[in-house]
């Protein structure tokens, strides 16, 4: 609870004076666990789910019951986000290796951060110059042919610190079995036999990542590159089994931060200057239907080559200002610059270049630069400020109230703003009453990209939310604390593609309202000096609407165990349960069953600078399935039991020996 963040304000605070619903894991955690990704560990936080999608078992990270698109995920601070694909198209996490802990906002944070920060925050802080104290080499294999090499490098030159962290892995995939996919029920619907299923779904993926950093005194230079490729999608959106996909991105970002807390008797001042470019292929082609689909009139199958890429520019800059007693003042403004400067695709099948339908056993037709492409390519330009203080009014009261203003080029102003009452009971009890509201732009698709299933709006507003909530934290011994979350979250203005009166062409409308209220219950327990454990459970409570979360379960809880049976040998056991998830009223299929995973690790670090680990995950062999639509009847079979050995290198680095 005295561990020091700054997600929660943007200055360093307790978690139990922070005036929002805050988690921590540490890098501690992450070993501990045998965790190999970010997403690996994101389940032991009360209120979220990490979903698999069934196109390219793409994790999508889902907090209180609300989808994926309502959480806001940084890596130091940037945004992961993209102009058309939320956190990337083909996405798969963070390596473990290279973090050094995560911060995490239960609830919204547009009144700080911006966009997309509706229902939660997630901020990756990584090993980076200063922060690196030893060097590392690191391998990792285990089930389904993965295997994961990575070093991490700190040292000082001249004054400078230096930081390199590199991890590169592969892997084939646990390769899901699909009994029968979208074409199954289209080769019904026409008496054809074309679909690959019953088959494997196929997630093979390869993926780089390498970040350099150089800090001296208040200034620091930060350059990272990440990259997946030969990466196979598995199944279309449609559902549909795709063995011809061999994608491949690229993510750089070079940041310039300046950081000085001491600029003046009242004033610490930050600055901030990044630059990201991005890209994607799908390489041959997503192949949308299998050869042979719509009686033969396709023989190469319904193929789609995409290719987009962009680059996004920012500055930010803000002050804190402590010269007034019991306030902390935090002025700031910001420019964000974004680009999606090159857009290709070549289709065989839906509207060509000259606005006609192609014809059946079409070659690829370049569509590129026209109205029918999956998006223009176009900018947009964001202007924001924001205010916000703390006012420690007494010795137990403190009051936080902020507002941020954004201002978009092709939507335009939205003002968030938040409250934050955090009353320090006594020593042992805090509670906290806090108000925020949040929103999500609409993206480039929704205002602008002509599709087969949809048309554009230019005229959208952005989905809002708004989140009250009331959290208790009681800590009844120095080894036992205790919390309990209770929140009611309003989301307005959905963006969805409906068919209006008149109209036959379905089109983006702002349209709908939902609610979700829940309770998140944690504790953790120092049993004894060798022996922790922790756990939490969750229960969501949605509105009955069409604009529900489907493949959110109502309830999930999770349980760890941490022991030290030993000197040197430590024993962590964690266990995940996902409640029962309901259909939509036209889904046939009977509900989706609950499921309970549970995963081990043994660590032993008693050899000189050598440690040893290993993991098995789902230990029980579960049948464990994620949500997918109809198409696939099924759903989507998450991996069966697997198994990991770890041998790792540490020394020190050399300015601390």
């Amino acid at each position: 609870m005295e561990m020091e963040i700054t997600i929660s304000t943007d200055t360093k605070q307790t978690v139990s004076q922070a005036p929002a619903a805050v988690s921590v894991i540490t890098v501690e955690d992450i070993e501990a666990t045998g965790a190999t990704n970010l997403v690996d560990i994101l389940e032991s936080v009360p209120g979220i789910h990490v979903r698999a999608n069934q196109f390219a078992f793409r994790p999508l990270i889902q907090f209180r019951g609300t989808n994926a698109n309502q959480t806001l995920l940084m890596i130091n601070g940037t945004s992961m986000r993209d102009l058309m694909w939320g956190f990337g198209i083909f996405w798969k996490g963070i390596p473990s290796s290279i973090i050094d802990r995560v911060e995490i906002i239960r609830g919204p944070g547009s009144a700080l951060f911006g966009a997309d920060a509706s229902a939660g925050v997630i901020n990756v802080i990584t090993k980076t110059a200063a922060k690196i104290n030893h060097n590392e080499m690191g391998l990792r294999s285990g089930s389904f042919n993965s295997n994961t090499g990575w070093l991490q490098y700190g040292n000082s030159w001249n004054g400078f610190d230096i930081g390199l962290t590199i991890n590169l892995a592969t892997t084939d995939g646990h390769d899901p079995f699909v009994a029968a996919d979208g074409q199954t029920q289209q080769d019904a619907a026409l008496g054809s036999m074309v679909s690959l299923a019953p088959d494997n779904a196929q997630f093979d993926w390869k993926n780089q990542d390498i970040r350099l950093s150089v800090a001296k005194d208040d200034w620091q230079l930060r350059v990272d590159y990440m990259k997946h490729s030969d990466l196979k999608v598995g199944l279309t959106g449609a559902g549909v089994l795709d063995p011809l996909t061999t994608a491949e991105d690229s993510r750089f970002n070079l940041d310039l931060l300046y950081n000085d807390p001491d600029f003046s008797n009242d004033w610490g001042i930050d600055a901030e200057l990044r630059y990201q470019d991005l890209d994607y292929t799908s390489g041959d082609g997503f192949q949308e239907r299998p050869p042979g689909a719509f009686n033969g009139d396709y023989p190469q199958g319904v193929i789609n080559q995409m290719q987009s890429a962009e680059r996004r520019l920012s500055f930010e800059a803000s002050g804190l200002f402590t010269g007034v007693d019991k306030h902390a003042l935090r002025l700031g403004l910001g420019y964000t610059w974004q680009d999606l400067y090159l857009v290709k695709q070549l289709i065989n099948m839906g509207i060509g270049p000259d606005g006609n339908p192609l014809p059946p056993g079409s070659p690829l037709v370049d569509v590129s630069n026209t109205p029918y492409a999956f998006a223009p390519e176009k900018t947009r330009s964001i202007r924001y400020l924001f205010l916000q203080d703390v006012w420690s009014f007494s010795d137990n009261w403190q009051l936080t109230a902020g507002v941020r203003y954004d201002d978009y080029s092709d939507f335009g102003d939205t003002l968030n703003p938040r409250l934050a009452l955090v009353w320090q009971v006594s020593d042992r009890f805090t509670t906290k009453l806090l108000y925020g509201r949040a929103f999500r732009p609409p993206s480039f698709q929704e205002l602008f990209a002509e599709t087969s299933f949809s048309r554009p709006n230019p005229d959208l507003d952005p989905e809002r939310s708004e989140t009250v909530e009331l959290i208790l934290s009681y800590i009844p011994s120095n080894d036992l604390n205790i919390a309990i979350n209770l929140y009611n979250l309003q989301q307005s203005d959905f963006i969805r593609a409906i068919t209006s009166p008149g109209e036959s062409d379905r089109r983006f409308q702002n349209t709908g309202n939902h609610t979700i209220q829940g309770i998140e219950l944690e504790a953790k327990w120092q049993a004894a000096k060798t022996l922790r454990l922790s756990a939490n459970y969750t229960i969501r409570n949605p509105d009955n609407n069409q604009f529900r979360a489907i493949d959110e379960p109502k309830q999930d809880a999770y349980a760890r165990v941490d022991w030290n049976f030993r000197p040197d040998w430590n024993l962590n056991m964690q266990t995940n349960w996902i409640g029962e998830r309901e259909r939509r009223s036209n889904d046939s299929r009977s509900s989706l069953d609950d499921y309970t995973l549970t995963d081990t690790t043994l660590r032993y670090t008693g050899l000189n600078a050598w440690e040893f680990a290993f993991s098995i995950r789902n230990l029980f062999d579960e049948d464990a399935r994620e949500y997918t639509a109809p198409s696939v009847t099924d759903d989507l079979i998450l991996p069966e039991r697997s198994l990991y050995a770890e041998i790792k290198y540490k020394v020190n680095s050399e300015r601390y020996e």
